[in-house]
């Protein structure tokens, strides 16, 4: 693929429209190698100057993001952290439920196993909550793929109750607690107790009751759900994933989106005017 035809495909996905460009999208996976590179300079220019970004009304960050996680490129990691480590403003008008939606899933595919980056984000109080929410959740999607590794999340999210982690009134600790039931709470209740005593969990979030059904299921039954959760979060057809979340034909939403399971949300066919809701306890 020349220069030319990589501008032109990028042109081309910068465009506000409610069209998918499946044929573009099919063109970069043959290409890989070379779009590459440029894909990442789009996640660059978000995590470099989100303002303009946001003025200039440019889309192609949909494509790139979506892309790049698709291809599991682990040097695009830290900037595509970057480009949602942005301003709550710029945050909501370019990714809207991208960060709660996939993000978890970028975060996943994009680490190469290496959950550095990933814990950098959740323990960063500069950064907006939900973000972080989305943070905790791919380092759920870790333990689903690579049970050995639960216990170094499972120790990692228990030394994150200290109080000093987020304002009192965020729903970081509710979000935290309910990634806990996902992996499955077990040795972390005495901990999980105590946060619901000094009020650090929200009650209408996640209920002591709530975690104490989650505790009662067992690990074997929570892993088994959590497994099943991840795999619908992970289309291997990456048209589905781009229209799931990109602001397309309802038509192709129907058409091509995964099914939501039980997470309580809908599919928005406009993401950038569509308002971050937190995660929900799965039924």
């Amino acid at each position: 693929m020349s220069d030319f035809d990589i501008r032109g495909m990028l042109f081309s996905f910068d465009q506000l429209s409610d069209t998918y460009l499946r044929e573009l999208v099919e063109e970069a996976l043959q290409h890989r190698e070379e779009v590459t590179p440029a894909l990442i300079k789009v996640i660059e220019t978000v995590a470099n100057n989100p303002l303009l970004y946001t003025l200039e009304q440019r889309n192609a960050h949909v494509y790139a993001a979506s892309l790049l996680a698709h291809f599991e490129e682990t040097t695009a990691h830290r900037t595509l952290i970057r480009a949602f480590c942005i301003p709550e403003e710029q945050l909501i008008d370019i990714w809207g439920d991208m960060t709660t939606e996939v993000l978890p899933t970028i975060l996943y595919r994009t680490c190469g196993g290496s959950l550095e980056a990933i814990k950098e984000l959740i323990g960063n109080r500069g950064v907006d909550q939900y973000v972080r929410c989305a943070a905790m959740e791919a380092l759920s999607y870790v333990v689903a793929s690579h049970p050995e590794r639960r216990d170094e999340v499972v120790r990692f999210f228990q030394g994150l109750f200290t109080g000093e982690e987020a304002e009192r009134d965020s729903y970081y600790w509710a979000n935290l607690a309910a990634t806990l039931c996902d992996v499955h709470p077990g040795e972390s209740m005495d901990i999980l107790r105590q946060a619901h005593g000094d009020g650090l969990i929200h009650q209408g979030f996640i209920s002591l009751a709530n975690i104490e059904e989650a505790n009662a299921k067992g690990l074997e039954k929570a892993m088994e759900r959590l497994r099943g959760w991840v795999a619908g979060r992970m289309p291997a057809d990456i048209h589905a994933y781009v229209s799931w979340f990109a602001e397309f034909h309802q038509e192709e939403l129907e058409r091509m989106a995964p099914e939501p399971k039980n997470k309580g949300k809908k599919a928005q066919a406009k993401p950038k005017s569509a308002k971050k809701s937190g995660k929900k306890k799965r039924g």
